[in-house]
């Protein structure tokens, strides 16, 4: 149970992160200490996965699971670290006054979306499964695909933009951030999937 309920809190805050233009500079530094703070709790309650990794058989999906969490650790932990070292507001004392660490925290923030899409895509399997319907999927998709679009995703993921684009209100931005993980996550699941009907 405490494993899903920091979970959510975890996505949620995550999505409303990306809506950093419609928020006070103090309020988008607190979530992201609070999303620091929650991770670390998520790793410590997983803590049983990480002492497995050396143990066993590593089938296709397992060892793509393994590339995505560390991918993953490490795009959020870089997002963190220039998160932090950007701080305009309550970590003052830590900022460097560097537009590159803005930059670059931009740069991270966007591949960590990316990356937790292909995350949950590999560990929600049972779930993907209840509700696999093709018209669904290619639903998302398209969504996805307008979202990405909507939101400039690919300027930013490559440091062409330092600042959010603004897309209508903080509601909407974050369905199109939220659809654009989905997105993500669907591909993952199809291409696991196909991947595993293969070798079956």
């Amino acid at each position: 149970m405490k494993k899903i309920v920091v979970d959510i809190l975890l996505f949620i805050l995550m999505l409303v992160e990306y809506s950093r233009v419609y928020l006070p500079s103090e309020i988008h530094e607190i979530i992201g200490i609070c999303l620091i703070i929650l991770v670390l709790i998520h790793l410590i309650l997983n803590r049983n996965y990480f002492k497995a990794i050396p143990k066993g058989k590593y089938s296709f999906k397992r060892s793509f699971m393994l590339v995505v969490n560390v991918l993953f650790i490490i795009a959020f932990s870089a997002t963190c670290i220039t998160g932090l070292l950007s701080s305009q507001d309550i970590l003052t004392f830590m900022n460097i006054g560097n537009l590159t660490t803005v930059y670059l925290h931009k740069i991270f923030a966007y591949a960590s979306i990316i990356v937790l899409g292909m995350h949950l895509g590999a560990n929600l399997t049972k779930l993907f499964n209840k509700f696999e319907n093709n018209l669904i999927y290619i639903g998302i998709i398209i969504l996805g695909v307008y979202s990405l679009i909507a939101v400039d995703f690919w300027n930013h993921l490559t440091g062409n933009y330092g600042f959010s684009i603004v897309t209508g209100n903080i509601a909407i931005n974050t369905l199109e951030y939220l659809f654009i993980i989905l997105m993500f996550s669907v591909i993952t699941h199809l291409i696991l999937n196909f991947k595993n009907r293969k070798n079956n």
